[in-house]
């Protein structure tokens, strides 16, 4: 499983987090159970 916050293999128990959005309709994402760095793709570009 692929994490949706670094973009990496999940190593061990995943985190489900549930999103919520304007209209009331909710998705489950998962993320690692360790912190870790955003992907490169997220970030803002540099100036």
């Amino acid at each position: 499983m692929i994490c949706a916050r670094c973009d990496e293999q999940i190593k061990g128990e995943p985190l489900k987090v549930a999103v919520e959005t304007g209209s009331g309709v909710s998705s489950t994402i998962y993320i690692c159970p360790t912190p870790c760095p955003p992907s490169r793709q997220q970030r803002y570009p540099v100036k």
